[in-house]
């Protein structure tokens, strides 16, 4: 059937639309490409979920270290005073025995079986396993703050430190171990400085306030300390006493030009005469 507009030739002439031809091997190349992308995606999918795994177990990991690490401060600070206490009624024990003695009254006898001995080693043997494991989590930060402290004020080709509970540094510089005695009088007091800082910074991160909160050093820039030296040790101090504003250092210097610019002039004592005091 024919319209109107066709019969009279006026109309636009009927037309037949068809899908162009596709060659079966270019279609068969498109599905393996298809196939090999849907593959590789897949690959990509697994290996980013497996991926995401590892760093979450890693962040996990990380986690309970930092949980263990606090908890073993938590328990040294918690075992040190039941250790101080426990001293004293060891002493209070003896000065009361002492005075029984005194008074020609033998003591009764002691028991032939005690558990106190291996009560208090068992305490002992805590206190110090905690104290350790404190020490070993703590001192590795400070003893790269001592290094960094260290060649700021001057000491050169210092390696590294290795802190001990009893105080000793063990300097190790240009790859060999030295005695802290045998080191020059300017690097044991640019290095007694950045140790004293280095704990300072460690018990504040920590809300350990151990120190009495004065700091006292004479002569600042003795012990041929080069004036840029002893300008960067009098800013960490002022820098120090911005971030524990309950501490308070004072030094004594001879050459009043390393603090100016440095100091407020409130905070500055100077005199004319040979000596301060």
């Amino acid at each position: 059937m024919t319209s109107a507009g066709q019969q009279n030739g006026t109309g636009p002439p009927a037309r037949c639309a068809r899908a162009p031809e596709v060659a079966e091997d270019i279609a068969e190349a498109v599905l393996e490409q298809l196939t090999t992308d849907i593959a590789a995606a897949k690959e990509a999918e697994s290996a980013a979920a497996a991926h995401h795994i590892a760093v979450q177990a890693a962040a996990d990991a990380a986690v309970t270290a930092h949980q263990q690490a606090t908890e073993a401060v938590s328990s040294a600070l918690a075992a040190s005073p039941a250790h101080v206490r426990l001293r004293e009624l060891e002493l209070m024990a003896a000065e009361l025995k002492g005075r029984l003695a005194a008074t020609g009254t033998a003591p009764p006898a002691r028991p032939t079986a005690s558990a106190a001995p291996d009560v208090l080693s068992t305490v002992h043997q805590l206190v110090e396993a905690t104290v350790k494991a404190s020490a070993d989590y703590l001192f590795p930060t400070m003893d790269t703050e001592i290094v960094s402290l260290s060649d700021q004020f001057g000491v050169q080709h210092l390696n590294s430190v290795a802190l001990k509970r009893n105080g000793n540094v063990n300097p190790v510089k240009e790859g060999i171990k030295h005695p802290f005695k045998k080191l020059s009088r300017g690097d044991r007091l640019r290095m007694r400085v950045a140790t004293v800082i280095a704990l300072l910074r460690a018990g504040a991160a920590r809300h350990i306030d151990s120190h009495p909160g004065l700091l006292f050093i004479d002569s600042i820039a003795a012990e041929e300390m080069t004036p840029d030296a002893a300008r960067r040790l009098i800013g960490e101090l002022q820098t120090l006493t911005r971030e524990l504003p309950e501490l308070q250092v004072v030094f004594t210097t001879a050459q009043p030009d390393l603090v100016e610019g440095l100091l407020p002039k409130d905070h500055i004592i100077t005199h004319d005469s040979e000596h301060l005091f």
